[in-house]
């Protein structure tokens, strides 16, 4: 069954399942501009709140990245299948992930704080609908991530998943891939940081 584009009006009426299915046909019909859409429709919304739950936790200048993270990650994991639940749990779950990392990372704790609007009028907190583009940037980054692994063959990519996005060392990366060897898992990460640098950056230096 080839893909058929949806007007906005249609798309804000889909639910995020829908809008995956969606924006997994528009992908793999080449229709990127189309995917680039109902990723808009998917994420915008959950930016402010996702901010807005970092903030809570961490300082002002770790928010923006580490929210674009939290959406990155949850947006990959449901469109490789490794996500549990639907997509709105599933980003609250990684957000928290991601902060808990962040103070891992750091080796520091996180401060407790509340939070008095995660579950008060949750559905407006987390379901506002999408009005403008203003979620481009997190849409273009993970769609710029998903065309720089598919460069790479399933082997090479499952490295880079594991060294570069998950944070698993070279040797821990070497204990799950048989034959593997930490040169091997540096040169795979440095080549994918390489081609995600000149996507990013045209004309870039490696």
């Amino acid at each position: 069954m080839s893909f058929q584009p949806l007007p906005d009006h249609e798309l804000n009426e889909l639910s995020d399942d829908d809008l995956i299915a969606y924006i997994r046909a528009a992908r793999d019909a080449g229709e990127l501009a189309h995917a680039r859409r109902g990723l808009m429709f998917l994420v915008f919304g959950y930016e402010d709140d996702v901010k807005r739950r970092v903030r809570l936790k961490v300082p002002d200048r770790f928010v923006d990245d580490l929210a674009r993270d939290a959406l990155v990650k949850a947006i990959g994991a449901k469109f490789d299948g490794s996500a549990v639940g639907e997509f709105r749990s599933w980003l609250r779950t990684i957000v928290d992930r991601t902060i808990a990392d962040h103070y891992r990372g750091t080796e520091r704790r996180p401060k407790e704080t509340s939070l008095p609007s995660e579950h008060a009028g949750e559905d407006d907190v987390w379901g506002e609908e999408p009005m403008v583009d203003s979620e481009a940037g997190a849409v273009e980054l993970w769609l710029i991530v998903e065309e720089v692994l598919e460069s790479f063959n399933d082997r090479h990519r499952l490295v880079i998943e594991l060294h570069v996005f998950e944070e698993l060392t070279a040797a821990e990366v070497c204990a799950r891939m048989e034959g593997m060897s930490e040169d091997n898992v540096a040169q795979i990460a440095c080549r994918a940081r390489a081609r995600l640098r000149e996507r990013l950056e045209p004309g870039a230096e490696p």
